[in-house]
């Protein structure tokens, strides 16, 4: 199964490098491959000529006869500077062509990983998915250095040096090689299947230590609130000792196939070296011939040997690549059906029509929800945590796909909209805004991307936020931080609502828009939100009743079902549960406002 595995992964491998090797790439690949066979072809030749020059020296008995052996000399010499020159070159070219590789296949996984589903990006931790691409990185680099610096020249070599003793009748050697290759083939088959294994372990160890390390880093606020150093360092310990155990296993595997190959090179050589001793002392051989024969023999054995250290590494680099390949499996996204409309018009009217959505078979979140928002209307949902509210919001965007039902805009269901063309049409406001460790400026420029500094100023006037920028010594291009953390709540809230103003859509979504605001700045975005939303289609998720009473309907869920809707006026002579928590707010919004006045 895993000797499957690897193979499998291999192809997969390979198919990628190969669809992502541009004209640039292939080019370079193809000169590394001709400098590859002009130097594995000379590096073959340079012992003949080793030996003819020892040949000469041999017969030679006065100085005047040393040209013979000078020009062998310069040959061997010249030979030698084309050998190291080709070595040269070929890095040159091979080391830019795996650049260019490298950028294309880290840009495709990054393209990969962004247009998956939000269901993987919330099964998955960050760290785990960048230690990933780089183990599957180092795979590919192991692979294709291999493939190109070991496993070619030792091919071509081979060839070139079976033909030479061929041609010069030292056949026996060949059947000492011959039964050394088996040797060394078998060992490396062995050593292939035992390495791959342990290999998944270590990057799978890896993967785990680095996510532990990613995400006390991005968390380091809460580990400082809870006096978490000690607890933290302890789980990232914990990890690093797991991958300390797999190295451990990979290693003792590695080293014990290396003593056997050892064991079969050193065998290999004294059987050559006694042979061709025994045929040089009764004259079969001269002494540039037990030179050339044993440089041959040794100059095979040692690329052997390479091969099989290339084997082991390689099917390492398997092991690291299967969790790449596995990420690459994925499926991303599906941007739009392959049949009915792909068209919206821009009047924006949105409809839920009998949506039924769960994260798991046994966990219903939304249960037959129907309404509708006209265009220009405004439509606000209510209800306590867990009500299903948030989950609406994911449907809408298609962050997730309902279980059955449709969402229409304009009447045509949004699963047969380009995601790009529906996501364009929806600007959100969320609760929780996380930020870009960038600019004010680009942050809220991520809006619409290619807006001017003008339009990037309106849209900060409208949300309230041109004092702090204009107080700041850096103004728009002040850094935000880690996740905009160097800007309070309510800060990162008014950037949130900048950005959606900035990407004009027809339709409006405020999550909790306001609830990191105090009252004063509340009732001002307000104000101005609502101003921003008169002519689009807007729908408002929130928890304080009061920022909803305009709405021109209500809709009260609880555990996934609506179970009021109307006016705000409406619901409250109905005396059911948003009265009740109509109520409960007030009370406690007069009864803090008391203590207020108290206090002072």
């Amino acid at each position: 199964m895993i000797k499957q595995t690897a193979f499998g992964a291999l192809r997969s491998t390979m198919s990628i490098l190969w669809e992502e090797a541009d004209r640039h790439t292939t080019r370079n690949l193809s000169v590394s491959l001709v400098l590859l066979v002009a130097g594995s072809t000379v590096s073959a030749i340079l012992p003949v000529i080793y030996k003819s020059i020892i040949d000469a020296f041999s017969a030679s008995s006065t100085d005047s006869r040393f040209s013979a052996p000078a020009k062998l000399i310069v040959a061997y010499a010249l030979l030698l500077f084309v050998l190291n020159g080709s070595t040269a070159v070929r890095q040159l070219v091979h080391g830019t062509a795996t650049q260019r590789l490298n950028r294309r296949l880290r840009n495709r996984l990054f393209a990969h990983i962004v247009r998956l589903p939000l269901r993987f990006h919330l099964d998955r931790k960050t760290g785990a998915v960048g230690e990933t691409i780089n183990q599957g990185l180092n795979g590919c680099q192991i692979l294709l250095q291999h493939a190109v610096f070991t496993v070619f020249p030792v091919i071509i070599e081979f060839l070139a040096i079976v033909v030479v003793l061929v041609h010069m009748r030292h056949v026996a050697y060949l059947g000492i090689i011959a039964i050394s290759g088996v040797a060394y083939g078998l060992t490396f088959w062995r050593a292939a299947e035992a390495v791959t294994e342990p290999s998944r372990t270590v990057s799978k160890a890896h993967v785990a230590a680095n996510a532990t390390l990613t995400d006390s880093l991005l968390n380091y606020e809460t580990v400082k609130y809870f006096d978490g150093e000690d607890a933290v360092c302890e789980s990232y310990d914990t990890k690093l000792r797991v991958t300390e155990v797999a190295w451990g296993r990979l290693l003792r595997t590695r080293s014990g196939y290396e003593l056997l190959l050892s064991a079969i090179h050193t065998a290999s050589i004294g059987c050559a070296l006694g042979y061709s001793g025994f045929e040089s002392l009764h004259g079969a051989m001269t002494i540039g011939g037990f030179v050339l024969v044993n440089t041959y023999v040794t100059r095979l054995f040692q690329p052997l040997q390479a091969l099989g250290l290339a084997a082991r590494d390689m099917s390492q680099g398997l092991g690291f690549l299967q969790q790449m390949l596995i990420m690459l499996d994925e499926k991303v996204e599906q941007s739009v059906s392959t049949v009915g409309r792909t068209e919206a018009q821009e009047c924006a009217a949105l409809v839920f029509k009998g949506v039924n959505f769960s994260y798991k078979p046994n966990r219903v979140i939304l249960s037959d929800i129907t309404f509708s928002i006209p265009h220009g209307r405004t439509v606000a949902i209510v209800g306590t945590s867990g009500s299903g509210k948030s989950s609406l919001i994911r449907l809408l965007f298609r962050l997730f796909e309902p279980d059955s039902g449709q969402i229409l805009l304009d009447g045509v269901p949004i699963s047969e909209l380009p995601l790009s063309r529906l996501r364009r049409a929806i600007g959100i406001v969320p609760q929780d805004t996380v930020l870009f460790n960038d600019t004010i400026g680009r942050n809220i420029g991520f809006g619409r991307p290619g807006a001017s500094q003008h339009e990037i100023e309106c849209a900060t006037r409208l949300a309230h936020l041109q004092l702090l920028v204009s107080e700041l010594p850096d103004g728009y291009a002040t850094e935000v931080g880690e996740r905009g953390l160097k800007l309070s709540g309510g800060e990162k809230q008014r950037v949130a609502i900048a950005r959606a103003a900035l990407k004009r859509p027809t339709i409006y979504v405020f999550d909790e828009a306001t609830s990191s605001l105090d009252s004063r700045t509340e009732r001002e975005i307000l104000e101005n939100l609502n101003d921003l939303a008169h002519r689009s289609t807007t729908l408002i998720v929130a928890h304080r009743l009061s920022t909803v009473v305009h709405a021109d309907q209500i809709l009260v869920m609880d555990r996934g079902v609506i179970i009021e809707r109307g006016t705000h006026n409406e619901l409250l002579r109905t005396e059911g549960c948003y009265a009740s928590l109509w109520r409960e707010q007030q009370g406690a919004r007069r009864g803090w406002s008391q203590e207020s006045n108290s206090a002072a």
